[in-house]
């Protein structure tokens, strides 16, 4: 169960870093996303948010995610020599570079999948497996110690953070928990079967498994002080010529709070779906979700096998018109339209 869980949650965790549903007024429009220099090397490029114009920012970097205000790039860098970055088992750090270029700064070492805070003030990710916040100074908050996490989103306001902690010596139980960005006791808000947040308006969705453990999650919802839980989504389908479904999983609200961009999850990534939170009936889109505009009309998507080309697209909701982004050796794309 939990290895066909972290097959997806790199999506989540990508739709977080987007800073998708900020209120904060956007400084400008931005794209970025790793592309392959060569066999060995990645780097984090950036472009408008329609695409065009892309330069390259860091020669050595991948998991670029942007700042909502348009400002800053958050990244991984491998801190070892080509060989052993290659093999997998060297030492990282986060980085993080202004949008219009210049020296990077070193935040923190052995920290991962950034996600900011709506008000670009704050990094919430992965520290040696426990969830942190950090300020664009370094200053480092620790806010759950446990490794058994699956996924995250921050609050609209900035000040807090929902996550998933799976239960200990259980098959699927995972609870949500809430607390404050800078750090203090955590709030249990669900005790379930529950992982995937993503922190809407005015209420939180998620993913729960059924009681038996399957692989059939639903989507639901529930207020940020635990009250009002109902279920979103019925029984997702089974599988398609791709392969299994392993449910829905839900990636950006939309402002009025009728509308999710969600996916169906398979081990590729989430396949995008339009989705209706009032009566549970959905749309299929192209490619795997990634985030939602703050307006809640476009998706940005990826698509492309796992050994060829990728295509970076922005899909409107509306109607699934499709715009490409970027193609090539691309992948972990975010922006702040």
């Amino acid at each position: 169960m939990k290895s066909c869980t972290a097959l997806v949650l790199i999506t989540v965790l990508l739709a977080a870093a987007c800073g998708a549903n900020s209120a904060e007024p956007t400084r400008r429009g931005f794209l970025v996303y790793t592309r392959d220099l060569n066999s060995s090397r990645q780097a984090v490029w950036i472009a408008r948010v329609d695409g065009t114009h892309a330069r390259l920012l860091v020669r050595q970097g991948l998991f670029g995610a942007l700042s909502p205000d348009g400002r800053w790039v958050a990244y991984n860098r491998c801190l070892a020599s080509r060989t052993r970055c290659e093999l997998g088992n060297a030492p990282f750090a986060l980085f993080v570079i202004a949008t219009s270029g210049g020296k990077p700064r070193l935040l923190a070492r052995s920290t991962s999948y950034p996600s900011w805070s709506p008000r670009s003030d704050r990094i919430v990710a992965l520290r040696k497996g426990a969830l942190v916040s950090l300020d664009l100074d370094g200053d480092v908050r620790l806010l759950e110690r446990d490794p058994a996490l699956a996924g995250w989103s921050v609050s609209p306001d900035g000040r807090s953070v929902v996550y998933a902690k799976a239960r200990q010596h259980t098959k699927c139980d995972s609870d949500l928990f809430v607390v404050r960005t800078t750090g203090g006791d955590p709030r249990r808000i669900t005790r379930g079967r529950d992982i995937f947040p993503i922190w809407g308006p005015h209420a939180i969705a998620f993913s729960r498994y059924p009681k038996s453990c399957a692989y059939a999650r639903r989507i639901w919802r529930v207020r940020p002080d635990g009250s009002g839980a109902q279920q979103v989504t019925a029984t997702p389908p089974e599988s398609s010529r791709l392969g299994m479904y392993y449910g829905f999983d839900p990636i950006g609200w939309a402002p009025n709070e009728r509308t999710l961009l969600a996916g169906l999850a398979t081990e590729w990534g989430a396949e995008a779906i339009r989705l209706d939170a009032t009566t549970g009936a959905y749309r299929r889109l192209s490619g795997y979700a990634v985030s939602l505009s703050r307006d809640g009309r476009t998706a940005l998507v990826q698509s492309g096998g796992a050994e060829g080309p990728q295509t970076i697209a922005a899909v409107r909701i509306s109607d699934g018109r499709r715009r490409v982004l970027a193609h090539g050796d691309v992948a972990f794309p975010s922006w702040n339209r």
